[in-house]
């Protein structure tokens, strides 16, 4: 498996528009204008040609830096010794394997950015022999929007929408990613490569071979850093690890949808996933009418799942072993509570059980065959 090789790879045209937008934000209209009229045109293919291909890094680079002063002023600068300290409180053992969410945004203003809170993370996790894991998710919408007609997701240079932190992993050389048209995810460390190996074997996105899958099989811990309880990808382990004893299914009809990607060597991979129902997950612990369920579930973790907060910068971060969490969760879906139901509602309304309960013509049981047949 190689390491997110995209980086020697011809530039693509979305990161050529790219880098020409940047080079319009900074160069004065006049210069440009100058250039393009006196410059022959055999100097101006070279010129571009180098741009896009080397200097896209130093632009971002430049433009990351002006931004990173205009939005320090007046404000607290977080270093990195200090994050250090901060995840030392999280009680990490040794050789853990950590899936972390985060917002850099909620942290502070922090010299350096995202490299200084990855470069704290590995610290705290790689460097004391574990693997540290982030989302690297490519959803544009919804997973059935994505998976209909979403761009073709290449493992060696699809950029996350999960952040910059996340990005900032994606991007590290020494980095691993799974194969996944919307989920993909990206490791450091010793296990990294076990951890993002069959991603792409199963239509269930978050099974037993997935790597969110094998966080649980490995006893790792889960990790929020300035997000709270609502955007955590691991709750969706429990749907796929129990399948049939779900109270409902979560999946479209439809699924699973097969789609063509790029594998880690640039080859065609073609991969069947079970996508996620948009009228199931309307109301889910991460949407803004999720707030009940949010709470509730949140609660029920800090009093019988050991989740804890630790002060990180200006903002904070939770930390919980994923046995730990799945067990709450276990526990929580037998009283009828599930990250897609608040609380106070008890069980599945009427109206949605002629359409996706159990014993319907999409019964959790179809789900589970359409996959098998993937």
């Amino acid at each position: 498996m190689v390491a997110n090789p995209g980086e020697s790879a011809a530039t693509p045209p979305e990161d050529r528009k790219r880098v020409h937008r940047m080079i319009e934000a900074t160069v004065p209209a006049p210069l440009l204008r100058a250039a393009s009229r006196l410059l022959p045109r055999g100097v101006k293919r070279a010129v571009n040609a180098v741009i896009t291909s080397s200097g896209a890094a130093l632009i971002e680079s430049s433009l990351a830096k002006r931004s990173e002063r205009r939005h320090g002023e007046g404000r607290r600068p977080i270093r990195l010794a200090e994050l250090e300290g901060d995840l030392a409180a999280a009680g990490l053992p040794d050789g853990a394997v950590v899936f972390v969410h985060s917002s850099l945004s909620k942290l502070g203003f922090v010299e350096g950015g995202a490299a200084t809170v990855l470069a704290a993370l590995e610290s705290a996790v790689v460097a004391r022999g574990g693997t540290l894991a982030m989302p690297a998710f490519t959803m544009t919408g919804s997973m059935y929007e994505t998976l209909r007609s979403g761009p073709r997701f290449d493992a060696r240079m699809t950029p996350t929408g999960m952040g910059k932190i996340a990005e900032t992993l994606r991007q590290d050389p020494r980095a691993r990613r799974s194969i996944h048209p919307t989920h993909s995810v990206v490791a450091l460390g010793p296990r990294a490569d076990w951890l993002v190996a069959d991603h792409h074997h199963s239509p269930f996105a978050f099974d037993a071979d997935s790597p969110l899958g094998r966080v649980l099989e490995a006893d790792g811990w889960l990790m929020g850093l300035g997000t709270d309880l609502g955007p955590v990808t691991f709750y969706h382990v429990l749907e796929d690890l129990r399948g049939d004893s779900f109270p409902f299914p979560v999946y479209t009809p439809d699924s699973p949808i097969v789609r063509e990607v790029t594998g880690w060597d640039g080859e065609t991979v073609k991969v069947a996933v079970m996508a996620h129902s948009s009228v199931v997950s309307a109301d889910r612990i991460d949407k803004p009418t999720g707030a009940g369920v949010r709470g509730h579930i949140t609660r029920y973790l800090e009093r019988d799942g050991g989740l804890r907060w630790i002060k990180l910068g200006d903002g904070e971060a939770w930390v919980i072993r994923a046995a730990d969490m799945f067990t709450c969760l276990e526990c929580l879906m037998v009283q009828g509570v599930t990250i897609y139901r608040d609380p106070n509602e008890g069980t599945v309304p009427d109206e949605e059980k002629e359409v996706f309960g159990a014993g319907s013509r999409i019964s959790a049981q179809d789900n589970q065959r359409r996959a098998a047949s993937a």
